[in-house]
């Protein structure tokens, strides 16, 4: 049997696909505006954010991984008194955070190639952790680890089962990937995190599964 070459539309198809599976924030890139205008601006979120903020100290230094736009949840905990560092691989996005928080620091990384000088009292990564590949998904539980100080909180949001998805937003398909919740658990659990929550499918916050957990090297 003899194979014939893809056809240059089809290779440029799939290479697309790869493109936007590995690296979701080139559609981010695309859909900034669009995102800022309709993602919605009450805090579901927000049971989970007060949550976290009980468990840490005045003025906690929080990592805010794939900000976005910096609203809802980074203008909350700013609100309260943290100190916050927005990263976002988008640039169109981390372009609308700074406008809208023109006085806080927001660096443009891949978190998957997160370099930062310094420890945070927590990290959150809130509907942009799953937007990577489930390859990439068990090294960041160690970069979680690498910038918390000891007792450190980290919040993320993952899928409920093993698999892949694509939403639609803004015209553009955006991809996301899960582990199941016995990898994640075990994850955790080697890297040093005890898990004080895991809410899986929570109808009153858009069905998000949600994962806090304190880091607790010994």
């Amino acid at each position: 049997m003899i194979l014939k070459p893809l056809d240059e539309n089809l290779r440029a198809f799939f290479l697309n696909v790869m493109s936007e599976k590995e690296n979701v924030y080139k559609s981010y890139d695309k859909i900034a505006e669009w995102f800022a205008s309709n993602r919605p601006g009450q805090l579901i979120e927000k049971p989970y954010i007060d949550r976290l903020q009980l468990l840490l100290p005045n003025q906690a230094t929080i990592l805010d991984l794939g900000c976005g736009n910096g609203k809802p949840i980074m203008g909350y905990l700013l609100q309260s008194g943290f100190q916050v560092v927005g990263v976002d691989a988008s640039e169109k996005m981390l372009d609308l955070a700074k406008q809208n928080f023109p006085a806080e620091t927001f660096l443009l990384q891949d978190m998957r190639e997160l370099q930062i000088g310094n420890k945070f009292d927590a990290i959150i990564a809130w509907h942009s952790f799953f937007h990577l590949p489930a390859i990439d998904q068990p090294k960041m539980i160690e970069i979680f680890a690498n910038y918390l100080v000891p007792g450190g909180m980290l919040l993320f949001t993952s899928g409920s089962e093993r698999g892949e998805a694509w939403g639609l937003n803004g015209g553009e398909n955006l991809f996301h990937a899960s582990l199941d919740s016995d990898e994640y658990r075990l994850l955790l659990q080697n890297h040093q995190f005890e898990i004080i929550n895991h809410t899986v499918n929570d109808a009153a916050c858009g069905n998000a599964t949600v994962w806090l957990a304190q880091f607790n090297p010994q």
